[in-house]
């Protein structure tokens, strides 16, 4: 999460959906002098973190008395299949839906892919579930959705300008004419096609469920 009061832009980080490569095209543009700020872990700066939600962010920019609404946002997105098959490659779940971050995660008891589309689950931050629309859930994987992290609760958008990871340089030509200068492409990882496993109509339409703002925006 970057927020660049130097420039009227701050880029929210969405998981899995290329913020390194982000992160690597706005720093050199931060001016600490102005109090840009700059999160890449949590509790490295609290109350922000890496991956807070576009409605949480301005809550503590405003609380910070800082004037969020003169600010643009901006969010990079992933097809939705190859952001959940990234997450689980490296979050590795396991049987009890614990991650690698998590107490008592079990290295031993994997949870495949297609099982974890259907039993997985992920919670968040109930201060940023406040804010989001009502129905993303604990429940599933539905946190991980567009519609939680750049969503107001009655369903407008919180954001400015989505980007997807797959045309970085329409994402660079935004920032350059933002900053007035050209902004070198970065490198953005994806995940190879090939590694993708094949998913079937139930899968496939779970997904669409829990993720229908991106599924739409790729086709799913």
């Amino acid at each position: 999460m970057r927020v660049l009061f130097s420039k009227g832009f701050a880029a929210l980080s969405k998981p899995r959906c290329g913020s390194t490569s982000l992160r690597r095209m706005l720093d050199p543009l931060l001016d600490p002098a102005a109090g840009d700020i700059a999160v890449n872990m949590g509790g490295e700066r609290p109350p922000f973190h890496p991956h807070l939600t576009a409605p949480y962010l301005k809550q503590l920019l405003r609380e910070a008395g800082h004037d969020a609404d003169a600010l643009e946002y901006i969010i990079t997105v992933r097809h939705p299949v190859e952001m959940l098959w990234s997450y689980h490659k490296f979050f590795k779940p396991d049987l009890q839906s614990r991650y690698n971050f998590a107490p008592g995660w079990d290295a031993s008891q994997p949870m495949g892919f297609e099982r974890w589309l259907f039993e997985g689950r992920l919670g968040a931050n109930p201060a940023w579930s406040a804010l989001a629309p009502e129905w993303p859930s604990g429940r599933d994987l539905s946190h991980l959705s567009f519609e939680f992290c750049a969503m107001n609760r009655d369903g407008s958008l919180a954001v400015d300008e989505v980007f997807r990871i797959e045309e970085p340089q329409r994402l660079a030509d935004w920032i350059s004419e933002k900053v007035g200068r050209p902004v070198p492409v970065r490198h953005v990882n994806q995940s190879h096609e090939a590694d993708l496993p094949p998913l079937g109509p139930e899968a496939l339409a779970r997904i669409r469920t829990m993720l229908p703002y991106e599924s739409k925006l790729y086709g799913v």
